[in-house]
């Protein structure tokens, strides 16, 4: 049983690195890197409520990252920020008509590439993956979960534990 494990985990990394390869290779096409590339999809997919906050919020980026990318769009003329009106604290992220037209060719690509895996996969294959992959994160979240709970605060001498 162990091992049954210890090889699902491992097959497990190897597909989880291997995707990732997948969209490194899709942005590098486009001249970038997969983290500018997730950005340029949250800005992209979200358009009314994107801010810096939501970006690293839903990718889960350091705000320097983030803000190091917002401001190479922002050279480029591929974004512009605006004050929200919901709060004044945050602005929003807008694309420019020329950053409008930038992501729609990248973002096309993107959707050719996950469309064509999606349908090219039978139902039930695409859905267990779903499921399988919602049953996975809740499962490491839970557990990561008592982790926190019963894990000794760290310690000056010892910042890893």
């Amino acid at each position: 049983m162990q091992d049954d494990i210890k090889k699902a985990i491992k097959s497990y990394y190897e597909m989880y690195f291997e995707i990732g390869y997948v969209y490194e290779e899709l942005a590098k096409m486009h001249g970038l890197t997969s983290t500018t590339l997730f950005i340029l999809q949250i800005i992209y997919d979200y358009p009314e409520e994107c801010t810096q906050h939501f970006i690293c919020e839903k990718l889960l980026y350091p705000k320097q990252t983030v803000n190091t990318i917002l401001d190479s769009f922002e050279r480029k003329g591929y974004i512009r920020k605006e004050v929200s009106k919901l709060d004044k604290r945050n602005k929003n992220i807008l694309f420019t008509e020329a950053g409008k037209e930038y992501a729609d060719h990248i973002m096309s690509d993107m959707f050719q590439l996950e469309e064509g895996a999606f349908t090219s996969m039978a139902d039930e294959d695409r859905e267990a993956m779903v499921r399988g992959e919602q049953a996975f994160l809740a499962q490491l979240k839970k557990i990561m979960q008592s982790f926190k709970e019963t894990s000794p605060a760290p310690t000056a001498k010892n910042p890893d534990h």
